[in-house]
């Protein structure tokens, strides 16, 4: 695949209905892009890693960035999986689980301890399925005697408001019925529900999290080795686990398990980026649609909080009385990062704190997808938006230079815009079947790694500038 094939080029539209203002440089007249997508040109070595040879270089071809279900396969949304059961007579959870698309049948975890409501054990751990971008989770009994045994737990990320929708497929009867938003999920997931998963180097009750004193998060024990080896040879005591496909990598006491199909493979890492990435983009999509004007009036100063959120004491008092000034106009208590999301809609207590279950247990919003927690991954998706709408902000970011390219390529960002686009690309643009696809052959590893990839090395340039939009004039 040695071409350029796939989207060169997609003609976008963009009509500023804002008025004009020239302290935010905000354009009121259309402007007309030629916005390149994605290309797809195989890929270049270096050494023995498959790079992009462009930020927004795909490898393999795609016919889109989230590509329809393949004919036969289940859309994987509630309303998708509702209706292929209905139309092909699907009666119980192992027939859905044997008609579930590739990309979900490599991606999951094994749970031996549940803080839910469901039963697990070593002989009958919880599969829970999280496919390549986390937008859509599955939660699965196989314990003969769980209570829950027939009840399939899901949650959907809706990528139209940005709110979870967690549902209940019920196998108890002859004919599965659909449970919608049960009250059962609030007291785990929240008034406004997100997954509950542990953090990086720190999941309880998950075959692979290491149950040995030492530094690696993520290593297997001795007891799961032996029992995820049994599931591979056949030897598993439910039908339920015949689905899943395993990697062919040998599975080895204070290793890590590898995913099938992934070019990195390191599974909890992997869940977290997925589950991580899509809750931070299910926060911005909030804030921006159910407060737009808020939205547009405090990313600034979400901005420059977010760099004493990420670098504490790179503020002096002045900026943050002044931005605590701003805040308190649209009805904050206090000056503080969490109050600001919370003038956004976002309660960092509920949305951030996936590794503790909502009513029960005390929040803890440091979540972390590995090198970067959610606030960052927000902080990103602002960025970016911003940059968007405000000429001379990408032009800023573009003349940043990128060192020393991107993890295992080096040759690859060239600014720190064209690393800002690379993130999106990978962590919020490419999804289901295509970033399956995608990852077979390359992974980006570091792509989480926000703080130090992108907002240090602008920092000189972009503080001044955001100070300078919201009129906050102390020198740095």
């Amino acid at each position: 695949m040695k071409s350029v094939s796939g989207y060169l080029g997609l003609l976008f539209i963009f009509v500023f209905i804002i008025g004009c203002n020239p302290e935010t440089n905000v354009k009121k007249t259309a402007i007309v892009q030629l916005q390149k997508d994605y290309i797809s040109t195989g890929g270049e070595l270096h050494g023995k890693l498959l790079c992009p040879k462009t930020v927004n270089d795909v490898i393999v071809k795609l016919d889109s960035l989230n590509p329809s279900p393949k004919e036969g396969d289940p859309e994987m949304t509630i309303n998708g999986i509702m209706s292929f059961m209905q139309k092909n007579n699907i009666k119980t959870i192992v027939e859905l689980l044997n008609r579930l698309p590739e990309h979900y049948k490599n991606n999951f975890s094994l749970v031996e301890h549940t803080k839910g409501e469901g039963q697990s054990s070593l002989r009958f751990p919880r599969i829970v399925l999280f496919g390549p971008d986390g937008t859509f989770l599955m939660n699965i009994s196989t314990k003969p005697d769980d209570p829950k045994h027939d009840l399939l737990d899901c949650a959907q990320l809706n990528e139209e408001n940005g709110n979870w929708e967690f549902s209940q497929f019920d196998f108890t009867d002859e004919t599965p019925k659909l449970h919608r938003s049960p009250e059962s999920c609030v007291k785990c997931h929240g008034d406004k529900p997100r997954p509950v998963w542990g953090t990086n180097m720190d999941w309880p009750g998950v075959f692979g999290d290491n149950e040995a004193a030492g530094p690696n998060g993520e290593a297997l024990s001795y007891r799961h080795v032996l029992r995820m080896n049994e599931i591979k040879e056949g030897k598993t005591f439910s039908d339920r686990f015949d689905f899943l496909k395993w990697s062919n990598k040998e599975l080895s006491s204070g290793g890590i398990r590898r995913i099938a199909d992934n070019a990195f493979g390191a599974e909890l890492l992997i869940s977290n980026l997925a589950m991580g990435t899509a809750t931070a983009r299910g926060v911005f999509m909030r804030m921006k649609k159910e407060h737009p004007k808020k939205y547009i009036a405090l990313r600034e100063a979400l901005l420059l909080l977010g760099y004493e959120h990420m670098i504490n004491g790179i503020l002096s008092d002045l900026d943050k009385e002044n931005i605590s000034n701003l805040i308190k106009t649209h009805g904050a208590a206090s000056g503080s990062l969490d109050e600001l999301f919370m003038v956004l809609g976002i309660d960092t207590k509920e949305s951030f704190s996936l590794a503790t279950l909502a009513k029960e247990e005390e929040p803890k919003t440091d979540w972390s997808l590995g090198a970067g927690d959610l606030y960052e991954q927000v902080f990103l998706q602002v960025l970016s938006d911003m940059a968007k709408d405000d000429n001379d902000l990408s032009a800023l970011l573009s003349a940043v230079p990128n060192s020393p390219g991107i993890f295992g390529c080096e040759d690859l960002g060239k600014s720190i815009k064209e690393v800002i686009d690379f993130k999106m690309l990978h962590m919020h643009s490419l999804l289901g079947r295509a970033r399956y696809e995608v990852n077979k052959v390359y992974y980006p590893q570091d792509v989480e790694n926000i703080k130090e990839k992108v907002f240090v090395p602008v920092y000189e340039k972009l503080a001044p500038y955001l100070k300078q939009k919201i009129n906050l004039s102390q020198a740095l």
